[in-house]
C-alpha cells in the first residue's frame, strides 16, 4: 500500500493542511523504506520551518505510527510578511514532494482539496 498524501488549500490557495497516511508500500524489509524516510523527513523538516518562521500556535501538529499531520491555523492573524514566508517555505515543501512522487509513484499517491469548492 502507498502512503497518500493529503493537501488542503484554503480559500487563497494557501497550503492549510497536509496529512500523511501509511508507510510508503513497504511490504517487506529494505523495500521502500527509503521513499517513507524521505517523505516523513520533507514533512517534519516542514513542520521545523514553518514553527521557526510564526511559532506554535498557529499549528496543530499531529504524528503517530504511519500518519502525520500538520494543520495551520489562525492564518488571519498572521502578520503578512510571516504569511510571505510561509508561502515560499511551503510551496517549496510541495516542490520536494511532488518530485518525490514523480521519482516512486507506486510508493506515494497524492490528491488536493480546496476549500470553498474552488
Amino acid at each position: 500500500m502507498a502512503s497518500i498524501v493529503t493537501v488542503i488549500y484554503n480559500s487563497e490557495s494557501i497550503l492549510e493542511c497536509i496529512t500523511v497516511e501509511g508507510h510508503a508500500g513497504i511490504k517487506k524489509s529494505g523495500e521502500g523504506y527509503e521513499v517513507c524516510i524521505a517523505l516523513s523527513t520533507l514533512t517534519q523538516a516542514l513542520y521545523r520551518a514553518v514553527t521557526a518562521i510564526v511559532g506554535n500556535s498557529f499549528f496543530r501538529y499531529k504524528v503517530n505510527n504511519g500518519f502525520l499531520s500538520l494543520e495551520f491555523i489562525n492564518y488571519d492573524k498572521l502578520e503578512s510578511d510571516k504569511k510571505k514566508e510561509y508561502k515560499i517555505v511551503s510551496n517549496g515543501y510541495l516542490i520536494g514532494i511532488k518530485s518525490l512522487i514523480r521519482e516512486y509513484p507506486d510508493f506515494i499517491k497524492y490528491k488536493e482539496e480546496y476549500k470553498n469548492g474552488t
